[in-house]
């Protein structure tokens, strides 16, 4: 990956040691310091370095030797708790460059050595930044303030203060124009000759535009000088004339990141200041959740998680109301009012074996929620839930690895996670920290946390892949910068590691090369995440003879893996969670049954699934037999919509659990409008094709619409629904769907035959996801469609909009009005081709999907 962020007018971008929490810097910590941080070898080659680049721009000559000592400087410099800019480690080492990415690196190297020379000469250069560290209420007006004293070297005119904000945060847009509106931002310094003057700075980078730059707030000294000891404040959601403060992010945090970044003269080198621990808590109680195990034994004693969320699916601050748990509509255990978001009841037990449906609600039944579905067996396969693709603000997200173990143990709730660090922007400080976190945040018995990282380059390499160790100790990252392919990443872990020590995972949104696979470390493929659904690209794995499972994981970048709702147009729905059934929640069990391929996808739906062949379980390989039979059982979250068998890429066989396809209407009747269209790339070796957005309006004639509402909303700034107040027919909305679907639920009062549905859908276009490499994001024509009951065959009526090469469709369904969501199925088969294979899809009535891992017919030949 390409450097982003130098100097100006694209500052550089930093990320913050965690030991650095609260980072003074002064001085007597350089080169000078009774203990150096460096070897007297290593220090010798910085101090060439050094002089060399005061002489001599780097040239693609001798790049690589100098990004070398550079690299070792770097990470010494972490590991002694000083901070590292955040996109040095990517920046300066990048895979088999071109020419041109190759000169952005020498010029890379070059800054970030004046930079670090700056700072390890004489630490005191960066003065000392504090702020008001909250807590800030999620989405409410605040004021908050950053101060930075100067440090050992004075601020001349022309230097600028750079007021930046992390492309994921969602607080408001920051404006010098009004003081008396909102998100108002200024400066003041407390030498009284200094002016500044507010400008746009172009940014690139964790704090500016992500994928290009886009203009920041900096504010330029025009007036004075700021000496060693002056303060400079830096005031957001400016009151004082009038304004409002500053719409808070959506997100809770522990570290929300303010960045602020400093120019000493008119010269374009940009210091990054440490990132404060900025604290932005939940709000108020809207909602709540449960969540406890998915199978368990009759008599069997287990415990249960009451989470209070707001309607961010942060955790709920403030008074937290009485709850009642109940079980199939009995009351099973209660909870009194206080001031925990979170309870965990333990003990419980149920002694009849069955489905036991979990639900919450206050003690005035004013808030409800539900919980996961239980299943008590005395032989079903234990189902345990996971995360193994997260990040934090280590790398390009929000927050610090301590709140992502903390939200996955005690908020998600999940058996185990990865933290899975992209390797481009993490330093051997980092990896220290995530190899710790390993044994001070897993739980025996409860809760385990796996090492890993995700390998991270681009598509011709072999794209990205999620890097999974069984246990902490002794383990070295195999980095790209190093490893930079895919074949030298296999070969790295190798080197370094036992093949049943680690888990490899490919994914789709910067997709991995689904022409390789390593038998022994790569057993599943991530099919899932917030930025989609990519069936298609497991079966690009399987159609290439590769025998692999199927996963699924949030790629959650806000420290919130397991269970959040998205943030922002680029990350469009929830995450997924991986199943493994395992024989119990140790390391050792789960980590084999993902290596065994013991493993199936959710879209985030703890959805309980059991799919056999002949007996033989996901992921196994049966002998070769003419006579198959596949069976199996779903429980599920939501009645069933359907389930699909599919053999060697083919659909052989599919049930719709969910429409009505007969008979006369009732007073009353539900119908789902759904939009749906293909994240498949049209070119091979591409990334997915981006979001298809589905905005418009729908009207109903020849029936009332009674109510209307969604399946699958959790990200306000993609989705909407709105009934226009003049005519209770006519409806706004807006949704978007990559590889999936997004449904309407309507209900009318006396539907026939004559009743349409109207649906305009706006033009607009493709968006959100890794960049495309061939095909880039289409814009896309509006269109005009009406859905008539009169046309229903088979209890529905569908609609295709060919774009290219793709057939998005809207469906109009008429549906049972209670479905079925617990539901058995058996389909019998017969084949005579060694390798085989079947796996089986289900998808809900309220869009969540699940896959099972493919069954293979055929035993390898013995050796």
């Amino acid at each position: 990956m390409s450097a982003r962020g130098r100097g100006r007018p694209a500052a550089r971008m930093v990320c913050t040691a965690w030991a650095l929490a609260t980072l003074v810097l002064l001085g007597g910590l350089g080169a000078a310091a009774d203990t150096d941080y460096l070897s007297p070898e290593l220090r010798a080659r910085v101090e060439q370095l050094k002089a060399d680049v005061a002489v001599a721009p780097t040239t693609a000559e001798n790049h690589q030797a100098r990004a070398e000592v550079l690299w070792q400087w770097a990470n010494a410099y972490a590991l002694d708790g000083r901070y590292v800019p955040v996109n040095l480690t990517a920046g300066i080492r990048p895979q088999l460059p071109t020419p041109s990415e190759l000169q952005a690196a020498a010029a890379a190297v070059d800054a970030y050595v004046r930079e670090l020379k700056s700072l390890d000469e004489d630490p005191g250069i960066i003065g000392e930044l504090s702020a008001d560290t909250g807590p800030f209420q999620a989405r409410s007006q605040a004021t908050l303030q950053q101060t930075w004293r100067v440090g050992t070297r004075a601020v001349q005119r022309g230097g600028a203060i750079l007021v930046t904000r992390h492309f994921m945060a969602d607080y408001g847009a920051f404006q010098t124009a009004d003081p008396g509106a909102e998100n108002y931002v200024s400066i003041r310094a407390s030498r009284a000759d200094v002016r500044f003057e507010p400008e746009g700075v172009p940014v690139a980078g964790m704090h500016g535009g992500f994928r290009g730059a886009e203009e920041a707030l900096a504010f330029r000294l025009t007036a004075g000088t700021l000496q060693p000891g002056d303060s400079v404040t830096v005031t957001y959601g400016d009151r004082s004339a009038g304004g409002s403060g500053l719409l808070m992010p959506t997100m809770s945090s522990d570290r929300m990141p303010f960045p602020l970044y400093v120019s000493f003269d008119q010269g374009d080198q940009f210091f990054s200041l440490p990132i404060q621990p900025i604290r932005v808590d939940g709000a108020e109680v809207a909602g709540v959740h449960a969540f406890s195990p998915s199978v368990v034994r009759p008599g069997e004693s287990f415990a249960l998680s009451v989470r209070a969320q707001d309607r961010f699916y942060n955790r709920a601050t403030g008074p937290q109301p009485a709850w009642q748990v109940l079980a199939n509509g009995e009351v099973i255990a209660e909870i009194p009012a206080g001031s925990e978001a979170i309870t965990v009841l333990q003990g419980l037990a149920f002694a009849e074996p069955g489905v036991y449906r979990i639900s919450v609600r206050s003690a005035d039944g004013a808030i409800r929620g539900a919980g996961n579905p239980m299943l008590v067996s005395a032989d079903a396969p234990r189902v345990y839930w996971g995360d193994t693709h997260g990040h934090s603000g280590f790398a390009e997200g929000i927050g610090t690895p301590d709140r992502f173990m903390t939200w996955a143990r005690d908020d998600a709730r999940l058996d185990f996670v990865t933290h899975s660090e992209h390797d481009i922007w993490m330093d051997d400080s980092e990896w220290e920290v995530l190899r710790n976190n390993v044994a001070r945040y897993s739980v025996p018995g409860q809760f385990v946390a796996f090492l890993g990282y995700e390998w991270t380059t681009r598509n011709l390499y072999g794209g990205h892949h999620n890097v999974l160790f069984r246990t902490p100790e002794g383990r070295r990252r195999a980095p790209t910068q190093f490893y930079p392919t895919l074949s030298s990443l296999y070969q790295g872990l190798r080197e370094q590691n036992r093949a049943e020590d680690v888990v490899v995972i490919p994914h789709a949104h910067q997709a991995g090369d689904y022409r390789q696979s390593d038998p022994d470390l790569e057993p599943l493929v991530e099919i899932m995440s917030q930025h989609g659904t990519f069936e298609w690209f497991g079966r690009m794995y399987l159609g290439h003879g590769h025998q692999v499972g199927f996963t699924a994981a949030s790629d959650n970048h806000l420290s919130q893996p397991g269970y959040t709702a998205p943030k922002g147009k680029g990350l469009s729905q929830r995450g997924g969670l991986g199943g493994v059934l395992a024989d119990g929640p140790s390391r050792d069990a789960i980590f084999d049954a993902m290596r065994s391929l013991r493993a199936y996808a959710t879209t985030g739906d703890r959805i309980i699934l059991d799919v056999r062949l002949n007996g033989a379980g996901m992921g196994q390989r049966i002998a070769m037999t003419p006579d198959r039979v596949i069976e199996g059982r779903v429980v599920g979250t939501a009645p069933i919509d359907t389930i699909t068998l599919v053999k060697n890429d083919q659909e052989i066989w599919s049930r719709d659990y969910l429409s009505v396809t007969d008979g006369r209407f009732d007073s009353e009747e539900s119908f789902y409008l759904t939009f749906e269209s293909a994240s498949v790339p049209m070119q091979r070796g591409d990334n997915p094709r981006g979001w298809r957005p589905w905005a418009g309006t729908l009207e109903v004639e020849g029936a009332r619409l009674l109510e209307i509402s969604p399946t699958d909303f959790f990200n306000p700034d993609v989705q909407q629904l709105e009934v226009d107040p003049a005519n209770g027919n006519r409806v706004r909305f807006a949704t978007a769907t990559r590889g999936d679907t997004s449904s309407l639920l309507l209900r009318l009062a006396d539907a026939g035959p004559r009743t349409r549905v109207r649906v305009e859908i706006e033009p607009g276009r493709e968006f959100g996801g890794g960049p495309p490499i061939f095909r880039r994001h289409a814009a896309l024509p509006g269109s005009s469609i009406t859905l008539s009951l009169r046309e229903l065959q088979s209890g529905q009526v569908s609609v295709a909009l060919p774009f290219e090469i793709y057939d998005d469709t809207v469906t109009l369904r008429r549906l049972h009005p209670q479905g079925a969501d617990d539901v058995r199925f058996r389909v019998e088969d017969s084949g005579n081709v060694q390798g085989d294979y079947y796996y089986v899809r289900v998808k809900q009535a309220n869009d969540a999907m699940a896959w099972s891992s493919p069954i293979w017919v055929g035993s390898y030949p013995s050796r």
